[in-house]
Parts: structure tokens; sequence; C-alpha cells
């Protein structure tokens, strides 16, 4: 219950506040521009699309949010000459970017922020706090997960066979939701499969299989072994545009894993 309490006392405080007053006159007024799938995920959760001038290179993807009618928006490189070219007011740079934009942009008066990279709730609302001090967005983002009195265990597993332990935004939403991480090694990491196949969860949540990236190692789609695992437990599967990273998306992958939760025997 700590947890769950400290996401809602933090994200309310950070964004609640701010997103309460009356900013109906800011709409429009504002030209976001994301350049990374990260950075995406947050401008389309909290800024309304008047607001967004360009989303990134990636959007429009398999692990894009962005719905049809950006179709034909611009796309947004992190690069100079494509974001200045954007007339930006602000540019969401995703963590680790914009090393040689940065200094260029803030000469010409355009507001920056920096998304944090982090692995829970935390950073999540941090990130939030950054895009809504900066823009005064018009979406005030929910969780609306509720903690359980049961935790069954729960195993992650991608399309390449690979799993989530302690100190990953998986393992955050799987506690959030309700459940324990059957995997207790920390960070990201791939089992063999014969240790996968040995475990026995009351859930097994997949991700990444119908949208992730092509890759030649894909043990989760490609094993018969680990494919009959699947299919003799109870499993559910998360959109991977839901979390490329931890961003907003991970409040509704959390939703989805306690409804898989709320329906086991």
């Amino acid at each position: 219950m700590r947890v769950l309490a400290l996401i809602f006392s933090l994200l309310f405080a950070a964004c609640g506040a701010e997103i309460s007053k009356d900013t109906t006159n800011n709409v429009g007024q504002n030209r976001v521009v994301s350049t990374s799938l990260c950075g995406d995920s947050y401008v389309l959760s909290m800024m309304q699309a008047e607001d967004i001038a360009a989303l990134s290179w990636q959007s429009g993807g398999g692990l894009s949010t962005a719905p049809n009618s950006f179709k034909n928006k611009p796309k947004a490189h992190d690069d100079v000459e494509t974001l200045l070219a954007l007339d930006p007011t602000l540019v969401v740079f995703g963590p680790g970017e914009g090393a040689v934009a940065k200094p260029i942009l803030g000469k010409r008066g355009i507001e920056i922020v920096n998304l944090t990279w982090g692995e829970d709730f935390e950073v999540v609302i941090t990130n939030q706090k950054q895009l809504n001090d900066a823009a005064k967005p018009q979406k005030v983002p929910a969780y609306a997960g509720m903690m359980l009195d049961r935790q069954p265990s729960i195993l992650y597993l991608s399309a390449s066979g690979g799993t989530a332990g302690p100190g990953t935004y998986v393992d955050a939403a799987i506690r959030a939701a309700g459940g324990t991480n059957i995997i207790t090694t920390g960070g990201w990491h791939t089992p063999s499969i014969e240790s996968l196949v040995s475990l026995e969860p009351d859930l097994i949540v997949t991700s990444f299989f119908k949208d992730g990236y092509a890759s030649v190692n894909s043990a989760g789609l490609r094993n018969k072994v680990l494919q009959d695992k699947i299919k003799s437990i109870p499993q559910i599967d998360i959109p991977g545009k839901l979390w490329p990273c931890a961003g907003p998306g991970l409040y509704e992958a959390t939703g989805i894993i306690k409804t898989a939760i709320e329906g086991l025997t």
C-alpha cells in the first residue's frame, strides 16, 4: 500500500495543482516537439494535439502511441537544423539526447525538457512534472490501479525470451498491480529456456511479441517448449507501445496486469 500511496501523492502533487488551473486559453499556443519514442509517450499523454508541432522519427511505428491523425505531421530528429526548422516553443529530449542541440536552442529562447531515464513510477512522475511546468498541458495523467490483498506470482517475458527482475519498470508495474515478481535477480536479463520453463508463476505477462523490433533472437516467439509453457498458464499481453521506457503508459500497463490478477481463480 505504501507504493501506491506514494504514486498517488506524488502524481497529484506534481501535476494536479498546475493542471487544475484554467488553462483553456493556452491551447494551441505551444509548439511542442519530441525527438524520441519515449518523449512521444509523455507528450501525447499530456498535451492537446493542437500544441504538438512534431513527434519523433519513430512515431507511426508499431511501438508508437500516436493516433492516425498524426500520420502527416512532421517527424523530428535530434539535430539542430531539423529542430529549428520546426519553430518549437518547447523541445522534449529523450534520455541522453540533445547534447549538441540544447545550447543552441537555449540561446534562441526555446524551452527544453530533458527526460530522465528510470525504472519506476517515481521517475515517470518526475518527468511529468518537468513537462507540466514547462508547457502547462491540458490533460491530467491518471493511475487507476489499486493494490490487492493477495499477491500472485508473475513472470514477465519478452519476445526474445528476456525477463525483468527488481529494479526495472516492469517489476514496478507488477508490484503496483498487486503481484509478486517470480524473478528475483535484479535488472534485465535472458535466462536459459530450461530455467524459465521450470518456474511456476500464477500469471505470465508477455510484451513485444506482436509489436516489437524484428530480431533473430526471438526465443519467446520461436521456441516450442517456451511457447507450450506460456499456453499452459494464464497469460496477458501488454502492448509494447505502452512501455518503450518508464513513461505514462506504465499506468495503463499496470492496470492491465491488475485486471488479469483479478481474473485469476
